[in-house]
């Protein structure tokens, strides 16, 4: 395995890159799911629902991917250092922080899931909806919670085939029991969330049968909590957390502002706009958490030429997939908002005026993304967690409470465009400045 972590060439990058990519693109289709299933069988009304318990399943995955990943950048650097005991500890010790996180919030569904529905701003017609999902969602967060961590660590040990397959029974059983709950047991919203807790279990089997019966690298044993490790575990993974918090956040200002602008509708028409844009950004994400565990093992190994390229690779291709999926959005448009509802005219123009606009994203988001995992890869969260911060909460929260006052509805479509080209100027300053001062090759 360590040949193939070190000789970087394309062919060997797409070995490890392709099977992250349709990973996350099969995710992003199965995460759609719920949204085309449940406004076709339940309304634009459930739909909007889904959108409301959005920051809600943000905080979520981020709180169990800001240790996962953190902690497998640092493990990886471990093993990359041939340190493998140090490497065991600190995997053992990311399986208590995982245990914990599963049963915070199992106790969080049982008591507040409509305190939390409510403050989240479901009212009247949208209350129950999301009320049912958030309920399922919190007391099932262990099974995100298995999934996401076979999901990276299959990745780190190399397995990035199996990860794959995983990843697609998983999906696969979540299309299925999502179909069989909502049409034909008509469990509502409620099947739609039992669907993706469950096939997330199915997916995280995998990772669990793995870890425990195979020769792994990495082994779980029994060690003392290491307060240091899981402190800079989470400072490590802080902008996959800030990402996802932030996500939330602004999902959260977006629905306030589009409810009192335009009202439900608005909320409907965001929530296409939302889910597209995870389909096409998968592959961004796919790339990034690709090549990952081969920046953490290189950078432990101290071949800095090695990185050189896989940033060099990593930023072509993104390039080339950012242009294709500008075009997508644009020629597509039609058919993609039909995929969710085909009645509703004034939803269907507006969310086709507001792809105009928001396919600008496309051009600059894919190397925002880089950027950030780029320096979780290299256990420098800092930087890391100031690109996500900046790009997902700062510049978001401003241009989305002040544009729209100015321009209207548009104001509300270019919010995520602009942040992008905002933030882009920050990625390519601390890129800059690590070259510089860890000196990796130009």
């Amino acid at each position: 395995m360590n040949k193939d972590f070190e000789n970087i060439n394309f062919k060997n990058y797409l070995k490890f890159v392709l099977p992250t990519i349709f990973s996350m693109v099969f995710i992003s289709i199965y995460t759609m799911t719920d949204g085309i299933f449940v406004s076709k069988k339940l309304g634009s009304t459930a739909l909007a629902a889904l959108n409301v318990t959005l920051p809600a399943f943000n905080f979520i995955f981020g709180s169990i991917f800001m240790i996962v990943i953190g902690a497998s950048a640092i493990i990886g650097i471990n093993i990359g250092a041939k340190e493998v005991e140090k490497a065991n500890k600190n995997f053992s010790n990311m399986i208590y922080a995982l245990a914990f996180i599963g049963l915070f919030y199992f106790v969080i569904g049982l008591f507040f899931t409509k305190s939390i529905a409510s403050l989240l701003g479901a009212k009247e017609d949208l209350l129950p909806y999301a009320t049912d999902y958030l309920f399922i969602l919190f007391i099932g967060s262990i099974g995100f919670v298995i999934k996401l961590f076979t999901e990276i660590f299959l990745r780190l040990e190399g397995k990035f085939n199996l990860s794959l397959f995983a990843t697609v029974v998983g999906g696969v059983a979540n299309v299925i029991l999502d179909y069989l709950f909502i049409y034909e047991l008509d469990m509502g919203i409620k099947g739609a969330a039992l669907g993706t807790i469950l096939g997330a279990f199915i997916n995280g089997l995998f990772g669990v049968v793995y870890f425990a019966f195979k020769e792994s690298k990495i082994r779980f044993i029994f060690t003392k909590i290491n307060f240091n490790f899981l402190k800079d575990s989470m400072i490590n993974g802080s902008s996959e957390m800030v990402s996802s918090l932030s996500t939330g956040i602004t999902t959260f200002l977006f629905n306030t502002v589009l409810l009192n602008s335009v009202g439900e509708i608005g909320v409907s028409s965001i929530s296409i706009i939302l889910y597209v844009n995870f389909l096409l950004s998968s592959i961004f994400i796919g790339i990034s958490m690709g090549i990952q565990p081969l920046l953490s093992y290189n950078f432990g190994a101290n071949h800095f030429n090695n990185i050189n390229k896989l940033v060099k690779m990593s930023s072509i291709l993104i390039g080339t997939i950012s242009i294709i999926a500008f075009a997508i959005c644009n020629t597509f448009k039609f058919q993609l908002i039909s995929l969710f509802n085909t009645d509703n005219i004034t939803l269907i123009q507006m969310t086709a005026q507001a792809f105009t606009i928001f396919s600008f994203t496309f051009f600059i988001s894919g190397f925002n993304i880089l950027g950030s995992n780029f320096f979780t890869s290299l256990n420098n969260g800092k930087y890391s967690a100031i690109i996500s911060f900046s790009r997902s909460i700062v510049f978001k929260s401003i241009i989305i409470l002040t544009l729209p006052s100015i321009i209207g509805l548009n104001g509300v479509w270019l919010t995520i465009p602009l942040s992008e080209y905002l933030c882009i100027i920050i990625t390519l300053y601390f890129y800059t400045k690590v070259k510089k001062t860890q000196l990796l090759p130009a």
